[in-house]
């Protein structure tokens, strides 16, 4: 009882309960591993190190634009410098300008002496490209559109890190313009610049940490306006982020806004940055081992409990493969190998069953070649008969004979295609005429034929498509002293031939009329049905849906057929 409740037969439960085992004891292993690295490299890289660094990074540049921002605020219409600045521009009076230039000299000066990281500010004019009032000479090729917007709309603007605009200085700073406007309609730009020792920071960061991080601005629309690698990114580029952080091409990035719309990103290249995961992947080298350990143990067992089986299966196959087609009975022990077995005796039962049929189709299908052979030899034989008639016409000198038949072995020929050549609407309108021409021996009625001349009538047409609608014509619908009208002629424009055939016979009713639409055979359509019904499969077979048949029919008025076929050029003739 206990193997029977232990021990599995199914070869399928085997392989699930050992796989089971295997793979869940090297999962919790592995999960366990990674679980406890991959928390400690999250919490010590990105929520301890990269996240704070860039926090104060942001903290810093927050706080200067305050500040910067602030003293424009001064040098407004305003503030205590833009005050003077509005006094001076309405006073007349040179001395007292003197005076109110002074003071705002003065003011500027107190301004940048109380705020020691400030360097260069001025009251900018740019329709002349000068600065009216500076604390420290301009060089000579400033222009405001070189200056790296960052942030900011309208009137003020704040710019990531550039070159200083002092004349004397090449230190890197952060700045902030403000366009203001005067009571007399005077426009100037402040301009107010702060060092910035984004350099000298990220420089210590990556000696200290031993991570080379890269600081990149960018402004609302994603464009890089600054960086400090142009390596990794130069200022123009897109930086096409979503989120706080992430993995982009070779760098690891964590991003954060600044209070006034700027973007920061701090970039750390993959290389450094999975520098501790050397040892995450010390102990996942040994988790493969022992997993890889542990399944070459499954296989082996595994393999011990169904190659005795698939010998077997091979030697089954090898005698089948020599023709041996008796059953036998095997029990593996093992319920996917009996049924298999089970089911291969089923497949040599209905491989004898195959070859017997194959034996019998073989048989019939021998019978119908000889049948075909018969069916070809009749055609050759009528063939042949009516040529014997044609020659003893000529040898009694009955010319009518020898025209009948003559014409009777020209419609047979193109009609089995014996003819030479393929069909064209010349054929057709010829091989109509030599109908006519016999029909016309036999039966009195009139034929009006209107064939255009044109170059239309070399093109290629489906074979045998007009002498089945006039023979329905002549034998269904006239009547003695009748007359048959048809006319073919080209629209040029519309690269399509028309075919009219009308007759003034007794016509259809409307049942017999709605009968011949039909696209589906019907045991009733006879006569007219069979031709009409050969004519649009054959039309339907050579032009697809661009050629059209129309049949109109009135009782005792006569029936009128219609064909609209394209012009087709002999490269793209279809074969029938």
């Amino acid at each position: 009882m206990l193997r029977n409740r232990f021990v599995f037969s199914s070869l399928r439960k085997r392989i699930m309960v050992f796989l089971t085992i295997g793979f869940v004891g090297c999962a919790v292993l592995m999960a366990t591993v990674s679980y406890n690295a991959i928390y400690t490299m999250q919490r010590d890289k990105i929520q301890t190190s990269m996240a704070f660094d860039l926090y104060q990074q942001t903290s810093k540049l927050n706080q200067m634009y305050n500040n910067l921002l602030q003293v424009t605020q001064q040098m407004t219409p305003e503030g205590t410098v833009g005050n003077l600045m509005e006094t001076y521009i309405s006073t007349e009076d040179t001395y007292s300008q003197r005076l109110l230039s002074l003071d705002i000299s003065y003011n500027i000066g107190l301004i940048t002496f109380s705020n020691p990281a400030l360097e260069l500010v001025m009251y900018y004019d740019p329709a002349s490209g000068k600065a009216p009032y500076s604390n420290l000479p301009l060089r000579g090729d400033f222009t405001l559109q070189s200056l790296p917007a960052v942030a900011g709309s309208g009137e003020l603007k704040y710019h990531s890190p550039h070159k200083s605009l002092c004349r004397f200085s090449d230190d890197l700073v952060v700045s902030v313009t403000r366009e203001v406007t005067f009571s007399d309609g005077t426009e100037l730009v402040v301009y107010v610049e702060a060092k910035s020792d984004i350099t000298f920071e990220m420089n210590s960061l990556t000696e200290s940490l031993n991570m080379p991080y890269t600081l990149l601005f960018s402004d609302t629309a994603g464009r890089v306006t600054y960086s400090s690698n142009a390596s990794a990114f130069e200022a123009g580029e897109r930086l096409a982020l979503s989120g706080e952080s992430g993995m982009t091409g070779d760098y690891v990035w964590n991003r954060m806004t600044g209070d006034y719309g700027y973007g920061l990103t701090l970039l750390l290249p993959v290389a450094y940055y999975n520098h501790e995961l050397y040892t995450w992947k010390n102990h996942m080298y040994w988790i493969l081992a022992i997993a890889l350990l542990m399944m070459f143990m499954f296989t082996l067992l595994l393999r011990r409990l169904i190659n005795r089986p698939f010998q077997l299966i091979e030697k089954e196959m090898r005698t089948f493969g020599k023709g041996y087609m008796g059953a036998r009975q095997y029990h593996t022990g093992i319920d996917e190998f009996d049924r298999i077995f089970g089911q291969f005796t089923i497949m040599k039962r209905q491989i004898q069953q195959l070859i017997m049929d194959v034996e019998q189709k073989e048989k019939r299908r021998h019978q119908l070649e000889i049948e075909k052979l018969a069916y070809q030899i009749n055609p050759h034989f009528l063939m042949n008969t009516l040529n014997s008639v044609r020659w003893l016409a000529v040898m009694h000198k009955q010319a009518e004979i020898e025209k009948f038949v003559s014409s009777l072995i020209y419609l047979l020929s193109y009609n089995l295609g014996k003819s030479e050549g393929k069909a064209t609407f010349r054929s057709e309108v010829e091989v109509m005429r030599t109908y006519l021409e016999l029909q016309q021996m036999r039966h009195d009625f009139e034929v009006t034929l209107d064939i255009a001349e044109g170059g239309y009538l070399d093109s290629p047409v489906a074979r045998f498509i007009l002498q089945p609608i006039v023979e329905n014509a002549v034998c269904h619908g006239l009547d003695d002293n009748g007359k048959l009208d048809i006319r073919m002629y080209p629209d040029e424009t519309a690269q399509m031939v028309r075919i009219v055939i009308r007759d003034d016979g007794k016509g259809l009713s409307r049942e017999t009329l709605a009968l011949l639409q039909r696209d589906t055979p019907d045991q009733q359509q006879t006569g007219w049905g069979i031709g009409l019904r050969y004519v649009r499969s054959m039309l339907e077979s050579f032009y697809g849906q661009k050629a059209h048949m129309g049949i109109e029919s009135t009782p005792n008025q006569g029936t009128t057929v219609t064909l609209t076929l394209p012009i087709l050029h002999p490269r793209k003739e279809r074969a029938i």
